[in-house]
């Protein structure tokens, strides 16, 4: 099963940045567990639909640039630190810069969330990436891209 955390991406500047969104409701899942009487949106999912925002962008730049489909993979975390509790009602902003980008090798982006203009959490990401050579897993990555980007205001 895959779960997406990441609502929507608002905008790409490609070679830049990329903000998303993403609306945290009392009907997600992880609230029946975390926790019952104080509902907390816990951090590794903030870190989780940072690094699904920044891992779709790496795709869609390497597409665009006419070079071989390659998944983007989480490789290292680096002084992520969370500053603020989200709970259900927030709306997280999440924001990516690139700061290295080699589409061959590895690429880093400094992340933050933030709600209400307050930073939630913050940190460093780096991405390795792997050749897609299942014909069906390269149909499948085109379709989610073509489905994040579809109403995101793109600028090149």
């Amino acid at each position: 099963m895959r779960f997406y955390l990441v609502d929507r991406i608002d905008e790409a500047f490609l070679g830049k940045y990329v903000i998303g969104r993403k609306c945290v409701s009392m009907s997600d899942d992880i609230f029946n567990e975390h926790f019952p009487s104080f509902p907390i949106f816990p951090g590794s999912l903030i870190l989780e639909g940072l690094a699904q925002m920044s891992g779709l962008f790496f795709e869609y730049m390497i597409v665009q640039q006419n070079l071989s489909q390659k998944r983007a993979a989480l490789t290292l975390v680096n002084r992520m630190k969370y500053r603020r509790m989200v709970v259900p009602g927030d709306c997280l902003t999440y924001r990516a810069d690139i700061k290295v980008f080699y589409p061959d090798e590895y690429a880093v982006v400094a992340v933050t969330a933030t709600c209400e203009g307050k930073v939630c959490a913050e940190g460093e990401l780096m991405f390795g990436f792997v050749d897609i050579m299942d014909a069906q897993m390269k149909e499948q990555a085109k379709r989610l891209m073509e489905k994040a980007f579809q109403n995101a205001k793109i600028i090149s």
